[in-house]
């Protein structure tokens, strides 16, 4: 079964994404048509999108987008540390998906079977990150990862022998 890439958080609410309009001003950048539109396609996505499917969504409030722009823009909010380029366990192949950086610490938690995607942050992060500090000394700035395996809701496979 394809992933469905659903986002949720541990309470199984999306949570609100921050104004990136207002964080791509800050870092002095201009907003440009299509800028502004890449990000109001990020702000509203209640999902994980690759370009493919940044590109579709932002035509559709700006049909003189092109892929190439997005992937230009993609790289200047990843620069600025706007947005996070995910792999997702490459469960739908080598394409990335992009989301709103909301935090320098979460996890996500996707299920192999059905693709639902959770993301974890909180004390449950604050804790790995204080241990990873305290083994190796490290002064942790930023942390992201992925944790595979299956939701309460799929059925594991059998444990071999």
């Amino acid at each position: 079964m394809p992933p469905s890439h659903r986002v949720e958080d541990a309470d199984g609410r999306r949570p609100a994404a921050p104004r990136l309009i207002e964080r791509i001003r800050a870092a002095g950048i201009r907003v440009t048509g299509p800028r502004r539109a890449i990000a109001r396609v990020l702000e509203e996505a209640g999902d994980h999108l690759d370009v493919e499917e940044i590109t579709r969504r932002a035509q559709k409030i700006d049909p003189s987008i092109h892929r190439a722009t997005v992937y230009r823009t993609l790289g200047l909010f990843k620069g600025l540390g706007l947005v996070d380029e995910l792999d997702l366990l490459h469960l739908r192949g080598e394409r990335h998906f992009y989301e709103i950086r909301e935090s320098a610490t979460h996890a996500h938690v996707i299920c192999t079977h059905c693709g639902k995607i959770l993301e974890i942050g909180g004390e449950t992060i604050a804790a790995f990150e204080q241990a990873i500090s305290e083994e190796t000394g490290f002064r942790v700035e930023s942390m992201r990862f992925e944790i595979g395996g299956y939701c309460p809701d799929c059925p594991a496979p059998p444990r071999r022998s």
